[in-house]
């Protein structure tokens, strides 16, 4: 009986095998025809030394481990070797692709957006932290949170620029500034920003401040509302890991993750749980206030509270939608961690381009004056359309969105054969065709950095290069097709602002650093390695 019992496991085993042979040379040739039938010609190929790419994957692993920069260590050197899209080897013998072609990158996000969806591979890597979220989700659920989310990001309705100024005067409290002609003390920049980014996006999505930024300025006790988070967000719990390392950890392991694929499980360790819990703790506090809240007032009910109408949040939306915990805790932490990177990573490297560039501050400053007079004789209230009407401003902000852009890699895998308008072909300007199931990983960073698509000067800080440049799919700092960044305008404004604000009080940048060349690395967002190091000198 027990012969029997493995004679037909063995037989069993066998004709499985023999089918999935049968089943692979059956689609196989279905998709050489497909290709045939759709012009499409062979890809140039980057050939990996090990099986399935791992060599490349353990490099990319590696450097991300060690704050190196895999985009120009490894991905700008393999565009100009094998050209703007080509292929790669990937884990279980799947070629992905790689594209820095406008052409491509249109197909891919807009004119041919169903034939490509985000995969199962981004639902596993930022899942780890975010869950399913809209960044992570496909189909209905990623409609239905589309459609709930776009009338809280209206353009010129998104910001509370009034909560952006008190943020601003806890950005110049946090500075100490000095009195006229003299200069601050060496500030980090960028810890600045992140606290600044912090604040606002919890007003903006949970309708109050937890004040980040004043509970991290030694000696300063904040009047804050959710006093247990805003001790979180200073890094002031007591607690061996502070909220700036749990978010710097947590994003470390997901682009680990995500340079893993399917392998993404070797990336855990016990000091990326404990960031992720952090950080879900954060948001676990704040939604179960909204869900008390709006348990408390009903759904139509306005009330008042301290003489002041209750904000209708985004949470607060949300809450009116699902009351599931988890659900609206993955929900929104992912739009703050969107809100508070991607702004972020603007002003950091805007700034530092600006310490790069004494005559560009002087041109911007002078922009600023004009348009919104000085700290002490103000001209127009800084708003939206203000913002928007500073048109050196807009270029600043346009051009480091260019040179670095806040998620400088994308993906997307085909939902079924499809093709690539570009590519093929010894020229490279055949189509190309996409088996179902293969990856495309796209690269704004290397697309925006093209001599051929730029000009010679690609590669120099030129805000007059917007003088007479119309953004179109060679520009996509945030995205494009439907599923843009809705937040993008959110993300310019609170970056005008207070870049405003902070050259109406300084006129002059002083990097520490040697800016010659700036190191740089990526987690979720392309970030300088060595922070935001000047000293700003206080205008007259």
């Amino acid at each position: 009986m027990a012969y029997l019992l493995y004679d037909l496991l063995a037989y069993a085993t066998l004709l499985f095998g023999v089918y999935l042979l049968v089943d692979k040379f059956w689609r196989d040739r279905q998709f050489r025809k497909f290709a045939h039938r759709s012009n499409c010609k062979p890809v140039s190929h980057s050939a990996s030394k090990l099986p399935w790419g791992l060599d490349r994957m353990y490099r990319m692993v590696k450097l991300t481990s060690q704050h190196a920069d895999i985009m120009e260590t490894v991905i700008m050197p393999s565009f100009r070797t094998h050209g703007w899209t080509h292929s790669s080897s990937g884990l279980m013998g799947e070629n992905f692709l790689l594209t820095a072609d406008p052409d491509n990158i249109r197909a891919v996000f807009a004119t041919q957006f169903k034939d490509f969806i985000t995969g199962d591979n981004r639902a596993r890597a930022f899942g780890y932290l975010v869950g399913k979220c809209i960044f992570t989700a496909d189909g209905p659920f990623w409609e239905h949170s589309r459609a709930l989310f776009r009338p809280h990001f209206v353009t010129g309705k998104i910001n509370d620029l009034k909560a952006t100024e008190k943020a601003c005067q806890d950005v110049f409290q946090a500075i100490s500034a000095p009195k006229n002609r003299q200069w601050t003390r060496e500030i980090d920049l960028q810890a600045l920003f992140l606290r600044f980014t912090l604040d606002n996006g919890t007003e903006f999505l949970f309708g109050a401040n937890v004040k980040s930024q004043l509970a991290a300025i030694p000696g300063v006790s904040p009047n804050s509302a959710m006093d247990e988070v805003t001790r979180m967000a200073a890094d002031k719990t007591g607690d061996d890991m502070g909220f700036t390392e749990a978010f710097h950890i947590a994003s470390v392991q997901m682009t680990k993750r995500a340079k893993l694929q399917s392998l993404y499980w070797l990336a855990d360790s016990k000091e990326g749980r404990r960031a992720v819990m952090y950080l879900q703790k954060f948001c676990n506090y704040l939604v179960d206030v909204t869900l008390r809240q709006t348990e408390r007032i009903g759904e139509k009910e306005t009330v008042k509270e301290q003489g002041h109408e209750e904000k209708h949040t985004l949470l607060k939306a949300l809450a009116q939608d699902t009351r599931d915990p988890i659900e609206l805790r993955d929900q929104v932490l992912f739009m703050l961690t969107a809100a508070r990177d991607t702004t972020a990573a603007l002003l950091s490297w805007m700034f530092l381009m600006l310490a790069k560039h004494p005559s560009i501050v002087k041109n911007l400053r002078a922009a600023i004056l004009e348009d919104f007079g000085t700290e002490e004789a103000p001209k127009n209230d800084i708003s939206f359309m203000t913002l928007k009407k500073c048109r050196y401003l807009q270029w600043v902000m346009y051009e480091t969105l260019r040179i670095y852009p806040p998620g400088p890699l994308n993906s997307r895998v085909a939902a079924r054969d499809t093709t690539l308008p570009t590519g093929g072909g010894p020229d490279g300007k055949n189509p190309i065709a996409v088996r179902k199931g293969q990856t495309i990983n796209v690269c704004v960073y290397a697309m925006q950095r093209r001599f051929d698509l730029w000009g010679d000067d690609a590669m120099e800080f030129k805000p007059e290069r917007w003088e007479t440049r119309k953004k179109d799919w060679t520009f996509l700092p945030f995205s494009g097709g439907p599923r843009t960044c809705m937040g993008q305008q959110y993300a310019l404004i609170e970056a005008g602002y207070l870049t405003v604000r902070i050259l109406q009080r300084f006129d002059e940048i002083q990097p520490v650093d040697d800016l010659s060349r700036i190191p740089q690395f990526v987690t979720v967002t392309l970030e300088p390695t060595k922070g935001v190091n000047v000293r700003l000198r206080s205008a007259s």
